[in-house]
């Protein structure tokens, strides 16, 4: 035989090897030898192209993302996407504010409103309270609205006390600082921008309604009360939708209502100004009602010095109920509460509880945790500052922490649940999905955040994935890269 024809032989042999095959005929010879084929197992590789194929759409080439998905059995990370760059967090920021309440201030933690005489004032001594008079948690805990209140007029009336003169809020706890500087001025009527102060009730708002009353549009507000003045400024057009704006005035607590009554709008809340004035007034307004008479002024200051406390009632709020409302359901008064309380703790009195308190407390938890300076920017404890930034990096290295810690299922359960509640309950409702992406999510202005921990047939997963310069279709992006994270898990 020639050498060519030795070579032609050679080629054949190889060709027609078991090994090398084509897909179709090598399956045919497996299922001849009563074999199955088997099936590859996906690697981490496949997961990170899915992910980069939905971050890196067309639509999406202006959007900036910090993304770190991690094993948290293994601590090793399965997906990265510039996972140290800083970015704006929105309130992807509460995760660490509640993760650094719960490591400084303890899971036993609460606090604590204690109202009492001296002489004959009233004094109501604020912890800084962000759930005092929150109707989410009182309907939670079996309790009627405003029970503390009542509670303070009943207990007056036990002692038999006819009359009291002042009504002093002490809400020395925090400095006086309500607003942070950073703060959009024109969203400071909102209620997720309200004032934080050393006594707060109701969320720091009150609700307003419009109703049309034989073609007359009438206002009310919830609680009632004569601390805030409305303007009442809208029309009754039949041929029109009802709604309506709310805006503030150059007179303190003065509201203008603008905007059409056709038949009924609202309830919508609207933030107050010095929470703790209102507070008292709701309190004077009822001891009136209770038939005890207030001879002096509302005053937010101290007790007089000298002044012997006698205890009339308090009221206690965990911090279990603090990280509930400050995750699930996003409430922006809790975190920064809590952000306050942190500086609070570190001040020799326990008092002035301030931002720049709360910025150096988890500035210096992140620090703790191994996070590089660069990857953190701590401006409120909320996210509605703009000048937050957080990586991805550093959310997973908080949750993993947490992961690792006794707290953990203690602080899991305060996350949204996707398909069930808080804030993701209209995010992966799909049967496959439901239940297991336990997050807290994040948006402000061209901002959309992710954070926390799913739940796969192959274990948890530990993850954070932050957009800024983003629009809607960022958030459904980042959904489905959470998404792929569980589908691929499901193969593994």
């Amino acid at each position: 035989m020639t050498k060519a024809g030795s070579a032609l032989l050679l080629l054949l042999a190889i060709f027609f090897s078991p090994g090398l095959l084509p897909r179709s005929a090598a399956e045919d010879a497996v299922g001849k030898a009563g074999a199955s084929p088997a099936s590859p197992s996906p690697s981490v590789y496949d997961l990170q192209r899915r992910i980069d194929t939905v971050l890196n759409r067309s639509s999406l080439r202006k959007v900036l993302f910090s993304a770190q998905i991690v094993d948290a059995g293994t601590g090793e990370a399965v997906y990265e996407k510039n996972p140290h760059l800083a970015l704006m967090p929105a309130s992807n920021m509460k995760i660490v504010t509640s993760a650094a309440a719960l490591e400084y201030l303890g899971r036993d933690f609460a606090f604590v409103t204690r109202v009492g005489l001296c002489g004959d004032a009233v004094v109501v001594k604020g912890s800084g309270d962000p759930l005092l008079g929150d109707k989410e948690t009182e309907t939670k805990n079996g309790w009627r609205f405003q029970p503390f209140i009542g509670e303070i007029a009943a207990r007056l009336r036990e002692l038999e006390v006819a009359s009291v003169s002042d009504i002093l809020i002490d809400t020395s706890i925090f400095d006086n600082q309500r607003v942070h500087p950073s703060w959009p001025l024109n969203q400071l009527h909102q209620k997720y921008a309200c004032e934080v102060s050393g006594l707060n009730f109701n969320g720091n708002c009150v609700d307003i309604s419009a109703a049309n009353r034989n073609g007359k549009a009438v206002l009310a507000l919830d609680p009632p009360t004569d601390y805030v003045k409305l303007i009442n400024a809208l029309t009754v057009w039949r041929s029109r939708r009802s709604w309506f704006s709310v805006h503030r005035t150059d007179v303190p607590c003065e509201l203008l209502v603008q905007g059409n009554c056709r038949t009924a709008a609202g309830p919508y809340a609207v933030a107050v100004q010095n929470p703790a004035l209102f507070f008292g007034r709701l309190l004077r307004n009822a001891l009136i009602e209770a038939g005890i008479g207030v001879g002096g002024e509302v005053r937010e200051s101290p007790a007089p010095e000298g002044c012997e406390f006698r205890p009339l009632a308090e009221h206690a709020t965990s911090i279990g109920d603090c990280l509930q409302r400050t995750n699930k359901d996003s409430l922006g008064l809790a975190a920064e509460a809590m952000f306050k309380r942190l500086g609070a703790q570190s001040d020799p009195d326990g008092k002035r509880g301030s931002w720049e308190g709360g910025q150096k407390g988890l500035s210096g938890y992140l620090r703790g945790l191994g996070v590089d300076e660069r990857e953190f920017v701590i401006a409120d404890g909320s996210g509605l500052s703009r000048d937050n930034r957080l990586s991805a990096n550093a959310l997973t290295r908080v949750l993993m922490h947490l992961a690792a810690g006794a707290d953990w299922e203690f602080y899991e359960n305060s996350l949204a649940v996707g398909g069930l509640d808080g804030t993701i309950e209209n995010h992966f409702w799909e049967k496959k999905y439901r239940g297991r992406v336990l997050a807290k999510s994040g948006y402000i202005q061209a901002v959309r955040a992710l954070s926390g921990v799913v739940r796969t047939d192959s274990g948890d997963y530990i993850f954070s994935i932050l957009a800024n310069k983003a629009g809607s279709g960022a958030r459904t992006a980042i959904d489905g890269a959470v998404k792929a994270v569980i589908d691929w898990a499901a193969r593994l």
